[in-house]
């Protein structure tokens, strides 16, 4: 096909052999005779050349950060027998991926190859398609251009931004299997009697000791040993009413950044962990570099489910956990708003592990909502804090841009943070 040059040329090569042949004048006739067989030879000489490309494209690395740099090295083969002329390359970009993906070759020689790299960019996470390759052969005088894709789609994965997380300091004593046998007292079924201590908020009613309990006056629970394991169980909330969006920045995002941080600490201690969100079951428990990747490239894709009236789905979750019968070393939750109904089935769930740990992004603090409302909201998450912390469930509660690296390691330390000290409160309006 010609290019806008070509059709250019083309008419005033139309126009001038008219009107030369019209005035009778010979050398107008020639020059416009001249510029138009120009271009159908520029025509011919692109769509009839002899010359055969192939493209192959590597993404390095195929998994990356958001903002890391990406690079895609092209290699361009002619496997014709002529040689190939001016060629121009774009390489198709999905919107959110950053870059300049359009450049030019001056010709190929016969079976010979020409390679260069281009550096693209990811401002989100998810999964990108980079391509098709789009090759235009044009001849030298620019008139004439023909387009081939010899080369389909390529995978580009951004997972999500993680921060450095270090252990709590009463976990990070059995980092193996090899020492995952070591007994601890716990209130869930365990293998033998161990001692006895008072009821507390929580505990199954099941284990009271009624003669202990008749003899002191008050309810005595019988406290059993359990091998604890270096497992670990993240689940992600993921229901829509839970999160709020607010000038670009996202609860759920946010959500979705500290889910990541807790499996890249896990996966770094050496632990099992798996990774649950309150829809859907997630990836498996496992542990190595592969599980790792699996639930990273799990959370690079996540979406919301439409918004469900009534979704009760992180309480069924919370007790689906707790039913279980293997007991585990910890439980991170992480979740936008949590109601008092979430925040008891949260305390339950002590049960079964032996630490848990709630990392909330609260809703009203990403919303645009009035002041009034957002200190309701921001007294209805103190009392589910301090419900769950009666259980002994280590709460940390963020809101936009709060670091979660700060926050986590005064959990590392032992400390739990005042209630005070969570992030900014609603400013008076």
């Amino acid at each position: 096909m010609p290019t806008p040059r070509g059709w250019t040329v083309a008419v005033t090569g139309v126009i001038i052999l008219v009107v030369g042949t019209a005035f009778g004048a010979t050398p107008l006739r020639q020059l416009g005779f001249a510029l138009t067989a120009l271009v159908v030879i520029a025509t011919g000489v692109v769509r009839h050349g002899r010359h055969e490309l192939a493209a192959s494209r590597t993404v390095n690395p195929g998994r990356a950060r958001p903002g890391q740099t990406v690079t895609l090295d092209i290699v361009l083969r002619n496997e014709g027998k002529g040689p190939a002329p001016l060629l121009l390359l774009q390489d198709r970009l999905p919107p959110g991926v950053s870059g300049s993906a359009r450049f030019a070759l001056h010709g190929i020689e016969a079976a010979g190859s020409r390679s260069t790299s281009i550096t693209l960019r990811a401002a989100r996470r998810g999964r990108y398609a980079i391509g098709p390759l789009e090759i235009s052969v044009v001849d030298p005088f620019g008139l004439a251009r023909t387009m081939s894709r010899p080369s389909g789609t390529s995978e580009l994965l951004i997972q999500p931004r993680m921060e450095a997380l270090t252990l709590p300091r009463d976990v990070g004593e059995r980092q193996s299997l090899a020492t995952s046998a070591v007994k601890q007292p716990t209130g869930a079924r365990g293998e033998d009697f161990y001692t006895l201590r008072e009821y507390a908020d929580g505990d199954d009613l099941r284990r009271v000791h009624w003669p202990s309990t008749a003899k002191r006056g008050r309810f005595m629970i019988r406290q059993e040993e359990t091998p604890w394991h270096t497992r670990a169980t993240i689940l992600l909330d993921d229901r829509t009413a839970a999160h709020e969006v607010r000038s670009g920045e996202s609860s759920f995002e946010c959500a979705v950044e500290a889910a990541a941080s807790v499996v890249d600490l896990y996966y770094r201690s050496g632990y099992g962990f798996r990774l649950l969100t309150a829809h859907n079951q997630g990836v498996a428990g496992g542990r190595g570099t592969d599980h790792w990747n699996r639930c990273l490239d799990a959370l690079s894709e996540i979406e919301m489910p439409r918004a469900a009236p009534g979704d009760d789905a992180l309480v069924l979750r919370l007790t689906e956990i707790e039913k279980a019968r293997s007991p585990e070393a910890a439980l991170v939750l992480v979740v936008g708003t949590l109601s008092a109904a979430e925040a008891v089935a949260v305390a339950r769930c002590g049960r079964r592990f032996k630490q848990v740990t709630v990392v909330s992004f609260p809703a009203h603090r990403f919303a645009g909502k009035d002041t009034k409302t957002r200190w309701e909201a921001e007294g209805q998450v103190v009392d589910a804090v301090k419900l769950m912390k009666g259980s002994q469930v280590r709460t940390v509660v963020l809101g936009p841009q709060e670091s979660l690296a700060g926050a986590w390691s005064s959990l590392a330390a032992g400390r739990q943070r005042d209630e005070g000290a969570w992030g900014r409160r609603p400013e008076l309006v």
